[in-house]
This record gives structure tokens, sequence and C-alpha cells, in this order.
């Protein structure tokens, strides 16, 4: 295996004939894929099928029942699409111009254009859409695809194929799970009384970085004393003190995809109430982890932790689903949500997070990936799972 893994190009190919093939039995004429570049989740569905990272301006795939696919940027993506996209065909919006920017030798259209040029394959006007990314998409860029189709929302068609990895996939998530450690180990080295959050930060996104990443799936959470208490924190300019609980999740991007590694570290003695709460979690974690196969209802899986916390009393911190599956995005669907019956299939990479936040002792959680073998998971994360002390 080469030391920096990607998706190869063909499969980008196959994942639109894929859903051409989901667009087609499912009586829709075109599929509109789209993305934004918000930071967390925006950028996912055009890359799962193109490859291109969308940046500044939104972008789509237009994937039709017959003919060839086409990726939609704006004027000033453009030039990054034709550099990195996987797919051949790359044309330019109107509606993804910056309304006040002026692009004199762009040459633009807007989307009933587009997608009329794309009848002749099918044989009939475009009638029936189906969007992927319909919360993502603004309300100006929906109203208008309403004037002119019948829309409907099929986000699951996208899904299904992306909650099962590839042998590809699974090469690169590996590879970002093996980024997310060095990261986390860069962050304890770097922790210590009387050091700014936003240093521990930077000590690890500069390791990661030099792993070849592309940055984060989520702004690296670093917390100390107060700031460990909630569930999502940015580094701050607080400096750690001596009895501090200090929070440390580190998630970064490679390839597109993420991985995610997430312990507490205290600071000095461990108040008795921490360290009980932190064995609890790794007994829940452990729990999930017996349970964690091919075939089991991952909502029942995901009980299995509530029920280890509630022994104690900690059931109430348990502030989130924590048991879902992990690719583009860092808890992308299937997310094994009480009302869900979807099950546990072999070659899922999966988090088992254990949140334990808003306690009157502060917060954690303790996070891990598992690829899902056949026999049972396997770890994606080799640090010390409990709490972790400096």
């Amino acid at each position: 295996m080469s030391k920096f893994p990607v998706i190869p190009v063909e499969e980008f190919a196959l994942r639109r004939r894929n859903l051409q093939q989901e667009a087609r039995a499912a009586g829709l004429d075109l599929l509109v894929i789209f993305s934004n570049d918000r930071a967390t989740a925006g950028p996912a569905h055009v890359r799962y099928v193109t490859d291109f990272a969308t940046h500044f301006e939104s972008s789509c795939c237009l994937i039709p029942a017959q003919g060839e696919s086409v990726l939609v940027t704006g004027p000033e993506a453009e030039a990054l699409a034709q550099l990195t996209a996987k797919i051949d065909k790359i044309v330019i919006a109107e509606e993804f111009k910056h309304p006040e920017q002026d692009h004199p030798f762009a040459k633009m259209s807007n989307f009933p254009e587009i997608i009329s040029k794309m009848t002749p394959a099918l044989g009939h006007k475009v009638k029936r859409v189906g969007i992927i990314g319909q919360e993502l998409m603004d309300v100006a860029l929906y109203s208008l695809l309403a004037e002119h189709y019948e829309l409907s929302s099929v986000d699951p068609i996208m899904y299904k194929y992306r909650a099962v990895k590839s042998a590809s996939e699974l090469e690169v998530i590996k590879y970002v799970f093996e980024v997310a450690e060095v990261g986390f180990q860069a962050a304890v080295e770097a922790a210590g009384v009387g050091v700014a959050e936003f240093e521990i930060a930077a000590a690890a996104e500069h390791a990661m970085r030099l792993m070849g990443t592309e940055g984060t799936g989520i702004d690296t959470i670093v917390g100390a004393g107060p700031n460990a208490r909630p569930i999502v924190v940015r580094a701050t300019h607080r400096k750690v003190e001596r009895g501090d609980t200090l929070g440390v999740t580190v998630i970064p991007r490679y390839q597109g995809y993420h991985g995610a590694v997430g312990r507490p570290i205290s600071v000095g003695r461990p108040s008795p109430e921490l360290a009980e709460a932190v064995d609890l979690a790794v007994e829940a974690q452990n729990a999930v982890l017996k349970a964690l196969k091919p075939g089991a209802i991952g909502r029942e899986v995901e009980q299995k932790a509530r029920e280890v916390m509630a022994t104690k009393g900690l059931e109430k911190y348990f502030a989130y689903v924590g048991v879902h599956t992990v690719g583009l995005v860092e808890f992308e669907p299937p997310i094994f949500h009480a009302a869900s019956d979807v099950q546990i299939q072999a070659d899922m990479i999966v988090s088992v997070d254990i949140p334990c936040f808003l306690t009157p002792f502060g917060g954690f959680r303790v996070e891990d990936g598992y690829h899902v073998t056949k026999d049972g998971p396997k770890p994606l994360s080799f640090t010390q799972a409990g709490l972790i002390q400096i």
C-alpha cells in the first residue's frame, strides 16, 4: 500500500453509475447532488461522486437517468475543479456566482439551460428530479428548481452505498485514523500547566498536516476546566491549570474522509467523580463492542452503552447518539438513534463515542473508530482508552 492511499479514479465513475441506476429504478429523470463548503458536512455529497472538494462557491453533480453526468461549479472554482475533479464534463452556473462579482470571461449558464442540454440522452424533457443534499441547498436555488421540475429529497439512495465501505475506502480510513492517533499524541505532549488551549490544538493540527491531511473535519476540540463541560468547543486562549480536566478530540480530514479520537486528560490528580465516570465510559464502550457485529440492530447496540452509564446515574449526561458510521462526514448516516432499525453490516466503519457532558464535574468523551468485520469490530484507534493523567 502507498504511504498515502487514495480512492482510484474508476471508483468515482462506478459511484455515479450506481446512482444512475438508482435514479432509473425510482423513476427519476435526474439527480441533483448538492454541496457547499460548510466545513463539517457540506462538501461530502459532491466529493463522493467526483472527488471535488467544494470550495468558496457551492457545487453540484447532475446525474441523469441516461447520459453523461456533469459537475456544476461557480466561476471561481472552475479551474480548481478542472485540476482535481474525477469527471469529464464541468460547467459554470450563474446561480453559484457571487451576486456582486463580475466574471466577464467566464462562460456561464443558468440551471434550466444546463439541465435542458441533458435531455437528448433521456429522450424527453426532465420532469422528475431527486435532490441529494436538500438540507444544504439555499432557498433561491431550490425555488428555481421547483418552478421547473417535480422535486423530491432522495438522500437514502446515496447513503446506502456510503454506509458500507469499499476496499479502497477502508485503506483511506485506516490511514486517517493513524493520523488521528498521531495528532492526539501530539496534543498530549503539548498539554501542560500554563499552555493555552489553542497551542495544544495547533500542535495536533501541525502533526496531522505533516501526514498529508487536508485539514480537519470538525474544529479540533480542546477544552480545559469549565471549557471541557460543553459537548463541542473551540480552542480558546484559556491556559491549562493544575486540577483541570482537559477534553481533547481530534478529527483529521484526509481525501475527504474523517477519523476521530477523543479522550479526557487529567492535569494532576483527577477527582474521584471524574475517575469513576471515565472508568464507566470505558466499560460502556466495551459493552458496545461485544454487541457490534453484522446483523445486530444498531440502536440496540447503542443502548448497551446507555445501560452501563445508568448503573451509576450518569445516563442523563449521555448527551447524543454515541454509535454511528464514519466516512466523508465524521457522523454520517446511518446514525443508530432510538427510532432506527438499521442493522450493522460488515465493512462499516463505526465510531463508538461514549459522551459524558454537562456534568457537575465537567465533561468528556471516550471515542474510537472500528472496522466491523464478519468476526466483529477491529480497532482503528490504539491510544489508552481510559483517563490520561499528565
